[in-house]
């Protein structure tokens, strides 16, 4: 399947779900589930959202991550979603740790640290 297919499924609860589950990656499945009951989103919302967050925030080392994938994968939609999704979660669990522990004024922002968080 193509990632195009697959995120548009993603309005659909179980869909969405079973995409992640196809990955084959329990954890991330779990970690996933531990973001939507902090976010109050649904896996599809925040399946979704990873990978807009991953197209508008990610660094150009980010992406060479993911040509990586793309060429080992496969399926390189499902490498394509696990990456992206597990980047998201990277950055979000780390924001989600409590300014005093992360050490910045921009903790739980996706600004990066540059100021341009509201």
């Amino acid at each position: 399947m193509q990632l195009g297919d697959l995120i548009r499924s993603f309005d659909d609860e179980a869909s969405a779900a079973e995409a992640l589950v196809a990955c084959g990656d329990v954890a991330l499945l779990a970690r996933v589930d531990a973001m939507t009951a902090l976010f109050g989103e649904t896996v599809g919302e925040y399946a979704s959202g990873a990978v807009r967050r991953f197209a508008n925030l990610a660094e150009s080392e980010d992406w060479l991550g993911l040509m990586n994938i793309l060429e080992r994968a496969g399926d390189p939609g499902q490498g394509c979603l696990t990456y992206m999704v597990g980047w998201s979660l990277k950055q979000d669990e780390a924001a989600s740790v409590p300014q005093s522990e992360a050490g910045g004024s921009h903790a739980g922002c996706s600004c990066g640290g540059s100021g341009g968080c509201s």
